[in-house]
Order: C-alpha cells, then structure tokens, then sequence
C-alpha cells in the first residue's frame, strides 16, 4: 500500500475540536480512502483583544489507490 498526506488547517469559533472535525469534513468532501489524521500546531487568532478563531494544522493521510485498466477496479499500490 501507499500513502498520501495533505496539511491543512480547520477553523473554529468555538472550540479546538471543532476546528479540528471542521479540517475532517472539509477535506472528506474531495479526498477519498482517509486513513489517519495527525494534529499539529494550535493557534488562534486575537481582535480587538479577544480570542476570535480557533486554528488547527491537520495533517490527513489517505491511501492511493489507482485504477486497474484491465479490469476496471480499484485496486491497492503494492
């Protein structure tokens, strides 16, 4: 098998693991085969001297898969 990774980062008004579910769902709507999720920094962003935003680094891991033009499956990178 082999595996891909992106980083992206979720957002949140409301809490941390919101931010982080927020990262999850967005990226499930156009990455296929997600296999793990790592998190990684933790910020968030100040206005007026308020804490306004939650900012979570996500790193998503997903398996590639390619197409097997014989026979017209998905099948796993060995």
């Amino acid at each position: 098998m082999v595996y891909k990774y992106i980083d992206i980062v979720g957002t949140s008004n409301r809490d941390i693991t919101d931010a982080v579910n927020n990262a999850f769902q967005e990226a499930s709507k156009t990455v296929k085969n997600i296999k793990w999720g790592e998190l990684g920094r933790i910020t968030f962003r100040v206005e007026d001297g308020r804490k306004m935003e939650y900012q979570t680094e996500v790193r998503i891991g997903f398996e590639i898969l390619r197409e097997d033009r014989n026979n017209q499956s998905s099948t796993r990178d060995s």
